[in-house]
């Protein structure tokens, strides 16, 4: 089944961009909320070429206004997370955003009426243990929350959102059209931020290098195409299965996380002894169960 192809593709591919992040907020740009208006201006110009290539379609204007809306919300949670992976390994936050279906279910349950089963009230229960176990940390004899987590609930809360959106949205007509409305959405959120940032951020875009500029575009390339193969897998299989197999990013991430801290410790350097080995590994097959359990 060529979707299930595309899912684990772009699992991958969101596992590799996450390093490349890691490397941009550790090494060249550290700043958090610059490195978001440019993610979104680059993404917005993939955007364009979408629309060149493949056209674009008019859709209903409450599902431009939620699409939007979506692009939005997908780009202001990038804010948190660049805060979280300069707090911490790639590898520890990335199963943090396990806990984002945690986040939809209980949103479609408030706002679309949707029920929650049993498998799906388990399935909680095991990604929270797994979040709870991979986000603590012991410090003077007293077991606390490492502040990335606080990070990640809010960037995952912010992310759940386009995806409750997208419920709403026939997404199945034209993917590409609808790709293209998101990044239509990521370039107003980037605006919003410039905004917010304008009076630092000429300052601090003088002093991005050309080198950073193409590590910025070769990770906007990889997210888009991770993008890409992720709504191809929801166009071609189910939605839920298409949700599970996302959930092998953090094993991803955990492995790529590995390979370059033991080989090349220069681009991105995690903890790599056995016990955060397994501790990870733990919390991740725990998550995975959970991921598993609300979507079956």
């Amino acid at each position: 089944m060529p979707w299930i192809l595309f899912a684990i593709i772009s699992a991958a591919l969101y596992a590799a961009s996450s390093l490349f992040d890691k490397f941009l907020i550790e090494k060249k740009i550290k700043d958090p909320i610059l490195l978001t208006i440019l993610g979104g201006m680059i993404f917005f110009i993939f955007g364009l070429i979408v629309i060149f290539f493949r056209g674009f379609e008019i859709f209903q204007p409450w599902a431009i206004f939620l699409l939007l809306l979506s692009g939005i919300s997908t780009e202001i949670a990038l804010v948190p997370y660049y805060k979280a992976l300069s707090l911490e390994d790639a590898s520890r936050i990335s199963p943090l955003f396990q806990i984002i279906p945690i986040f939809v279910l209980l949103l479609s349950y408030i706002f679309l009426g949707e029920f929650l089963t049993r498998n799906q009230l388990l399935g909680f229960v095991l990604i929270l243990a797994g979040s709870f176990i991979i986000s603590v940390k012991k410090t003077g004899g007293v077991f606390r929350i490492r502040k990335a987590f606080l990070w990640v609930l809010l960037s995952s809360f912010l992310w759940s959102i386009p995806l409750v959106l997208f419920k709403l949205v026939a997404i199945k007509e034209n993917f590409w059209s609808t790709l293209t409305y998101e990044a239509v959405g990521v370039a107003i959120g980037s605006l919003i931020l410039f905004v917010y940032y304008r009076n630092k951020f000429s300052a601090e875009f003088k002093k991005i290098e050309p080198k950073t500029w193409l590590i910025s575009c070769l990770n906007e390339i990889i997210y888009f195409i991770g993008r890409l193969c992720n709504f191809y897998a929801l166009f071609l299989g189910s939605v839920s299965l298409v949700s599970v197999l996302n959930g092998f990013n953090p094993l991803f991430v955990l492995f790529f996380g590995f390979i370059l801290s033991k080989w090349f410790p220069q681009i991105v350097k995690e903890n790599t002894d056995k016990k955060t080995i397994f501790l990870k590994l733990s919390a991740i097959i725990l998550m995975f169960a959970g991921l598993w359990l609300i979507n079956i």
